[in-house]
């Protein structure tokens, strides 16, 4: 109940990931606890009976086990293929414990199974811990729906990065991180408040419930998320037709629900009408009424970019489990596969964006997991089915309601995942819900008899209960502190200057604290070139390059499928080989930025990034052939234009490289402040060598717009500056006679 209550509305500032992660320690630490109980009274069962005979009988224990739940043997099936996913990996530790904006690992798998198992224990069929459940998912979605009412009003007291977006406007995400995950959630909850509601004997609390139905059903709407959308309209399908299978079965009435007061009903159905008026009322005076209505117009258009996004992504998901069909590519390891699966039309939509999942968990499964993956999740989907078709037609009419109120939040969940994913928040939910319906049967009067007739358990021992805390507090810190402690140290780096020392450190302990996590050292690698850009002492600076490629091989060793660690390389190496003497080669610069394109042959950045650089060291030849590439795959990209004419400009070709460059910067250069105010003063320099020196001011200017104002913009700064005041004292052929060179991008 804890768990369910909180671990949908725990959040965290002081990590970098500031919701899945916090969230995903505390369902952990809650398993953990679980496991904890579970192996004390194990052990107490071993020192009672003797370890023979507990081994005997635990044989037996497990075939009973396994007639009694099949959806149990799935789950473990599952597992199984996790783990043998995770095995099988490119990164092993990384499948482990979850992707970067993901953990979806086998960490959280086990999680949720241990809910699972922990919830058809407790159980045993009865409605009242049905109810329990239902109030503690109830009291989540109160809080997350009220957080997210008071963001769509424009109050939220923190400010977010990493937001979703609808047209210029900030989606709400409550307490869940993404407005997808907030509508999946309160998918969930909303049949569950309603069953609340509509099963309570006192008026306020109805009220209660029914407020917080309506609040959950304003705030699915104003996610704009469609998937949940369609999960809410499944579940209410779900509802009424599990409901016309319990009367078609002769289980009608709802006689063990109790007296009511008369005037409870209309009184919540009042408070739910009022909501949706002021709702209603609301959407339609602001921008939420326009969004609300393109976004129902873009759920059967299959040409909307969200749409075709998705598509691409399900492609790309299909044609890994086609490549890899047994096992899958690693589990949680979509993101890391996608590159090579990456289309340039998915580039023209996204716009270098890698997914971490594949917007669909079926797909996700088969791509992640392979066919052993997606037939335990058959097993498991099929059979959570059964037990929600013989719960239906179980019991009084109290707990056939509550039946039909959980197959109802499990049907919203299935319908919303095929257009999204499962988060730790939305899967714990979903397992005790199951874990109830599959638990031993408390809802009929032999059921309820046999309960009764139950012995108690005995009481744990305290040295069982200190022996089980070894083991478990091991795991305790190497799956929740080391990983959070690890998020800890990210959030001090990224708040740190870029190349300061207080960066490096903060990227050095948190790569000691997650070292299957090779993020941590290609950040650490990026911050030690711009610290070594800024070194003044050459001994320094070439010990500064020296560490940054030891540290990116290693980065390259721990996921070699990653294309931006073989694009730092080549950016580190690249540096070395400009050195005095080289401390590279140039045929390790070529060989690195050629590892790195192989692995994400439509990488546009890694293009442009690969061709400034191959520039830089002499490459000319092998630079002008990326830059041809990339301008044919996006004839609307800027950058490819920008370097053709930086070329001209170096060659003292002016009149070339100011008609190139003039192409270059009314192109697409999707965000990209830096590159364009390079291209811009280039511009100058190209116009103030043919003499044009209005133009050039003009030009000069922009780029000084362009360029922010910090240390690390000085030199392009000083050089646009440079080239404003040659254009303003009409030096005529400034640009020849002074600095022609590019900006570096």
């Amino acid at each position: 109940m804890g768990l369910l209550a909180l671990v949908p509305i725990v959040f965290s500032r002081v990590t970098e990931e500031c919701f899945e992660i916090p969230q995903s320690a505390l369902l952990t630490t809650g398993a953990l606890l679980l496991v904890w109980r579970a192996l004390a009274g194990e052990l107490q069962a071993v020192a009672r009976s003797g370890p023979g005979r507990y081994l005997r009988a635990a044989g037996a224990r497990l075939k009973s086990w396994g007639a009694g739940d099949p959806l149990g043997v799935g789950v473990l099936l599952f597992l199984a293929s996790a783990i043998a996913s995770t095995i099988a990996s490119p990164n092993p530790g990384q499948s482990l414990h979850g992707a970067p904006d993901s953990t979806a690992g086998l960490v959280a798998a086990s999680s949720t199974a241990v809910v699972y198992f922990a919830s058809r224990a407790a159980s045993r069929g009865q409605l009242p811990t049905l109810v329990r459940y239902a109030r503690a998912a109830g009291f989540a979605s109160a809080v997350a729906s009220s957080y997210a009412l008071i963001q769509l009003a424009g109050l939220d007291p923190f400010v977010w990065g990493r937001t979703a977006t609808y047209e210029g406007d900030v989606r709400i995400f409550g307490t869940l991180g993404h407005p997808n995950m907030l509508g999946a959630y309160l998918v969930m909850t909303t049949p569950l408040t309603v069953w609340l509601a509509g099963r309570t004997r006192s008026a306020a609390e109805r009220v209660l419930w029914a407020l917080v139905a309506t609040a959950s059903v304003v705030v699915i709407a104003a996610t704009l998320s469609r998937g949940a959308w369609i999960g809410l309209f499944a579940g209410a399908v779900a509802w009424g037709v599990l409901s016309l299978l319990a009367r078609a079965r002769g289980k009608g009435g709802g006689g063990s629900r109790g007296p009511r007061r008369a005037s409870s009903l209309p009184a919540a159905a009042g408070a739910s009408v009022l909501v949706l008026a002021l709702a209603v009322f609301a959407f339609a005076h602001s921008s939420m009424g326009a969004h609300l209505a393109e976004r129902v117009r873009q759920i059967a258009s299959l040409s909307a970019p969200t749409t075709q996004s998705r598509l691409h992504i399900w492609r790309a998901g299909l044609r890994m489990a086609h490549d890899s069909p047994w096992l899958g590519v690693g589990l949680d390891a979509f993101g890391t596969a996608f590159p090579r699966y990456r289309t340039v039309e998915y580039w023209n939509i996204e716009w270098g964006h890698t997914p971490s999942k594949a917007h669909n968990e079926p797909i996700q499964i088969l791509a992640t997991q392979g066919i052993a993956g997606g037939i335990a999740a058959l097993v498991v989907l099929l059979f959570a089915a059964l037990a929600i078709r013989r719960r239906v037609s179980l019991g009084d009419g109290a707990a056939r309601m509550g039946a039909i109120a959980v197959g109802a939040s499990l049907t919203g969940f299935a319908a919303q995942d095929l257009a999204s994913f499962t988060v730790v928040s939305i899967g714990s939910l979903a397992a005790a819900l199951v874990g109830w319906l599959t638990s031993e049967d408390g809802a009929t009067a032999s059921g309820r008899r046999e309960a009764a007739a139950r012995p108690r358990r005995r009481r744990i021992e305290a040295w069982t209960r200190a022996l089980a805390t070894i083991p478990v507090a091991v795991l305790f810190v190497l799956l929740v502190i080391r990983p959070v402690r690890a998020q800890i140290y990210e959030k001090a780096a990224v708040e740190a200057p870029p190349g300061s020392r207080a960066r490096a450190q903060a990227l050095e302990r948190a790569a000691s604290d997650a070292p299957w996590d090779p993020r941590y050292p290609n950040m650490l690698v990026t911050s030690l070139l711009v610290e070594s850009a800024r070194e003044s002492n050459a001994t320094r600076s070439r010990d500064l390059l020296q560490r940054a490629s030891a540290v990116e091989r290693a980065a390259i060793t721990s996921e070699p499928e990653n294309s931006y660690y073989y694009l730092n390389l080549g950016l580190v190496v690249a540096s070395q080989a400009l050195l005095r003497p080289p401390a590279a080669s140039i045929a390790e610069v070529k060989g690195a930025f050629a590892e790195a394109i192989a692995r994400d042959s439509v990488n546009a950045q890694i293009m442009d990034q690969a061709t400034n650089a191959l520039m830089q060291v002499g490459a000319v030849g092998d630079a002008r052939s990326i830059a041809l590439k990339s301008a044919r795959l996006y004839p609307r990209l800027a950058q490819p234009m920008g370097f053709f004419g930086y070329a001209a400009l170096v060659d003292h070709r002016w009149k070339d490289a100011a008609d190139t460059l003039e192409l270059a910067v009314r192109r697409e250069w999707w965000g990209e402040k830096t590159a364009r105010a390079a291209t811009w003063s280039n511009l100058s320099a190209a116009w103030l060598a043919l003499g044009r020196n209005e133009e050039a001011r003009r030009a000069a200017e922009e780029a000084l717009q362009l360029v922010p104002s910090n240390s690390d913009a000085e030199a392009n700064r000083s050089l646009a500056q440079e080239r404003l005041d040659a254009a303003a004292a009409a030096g005529g052929n400034a640009g020849a006679r002074g600095r022609t060179g590019g900006v570096s991008r």
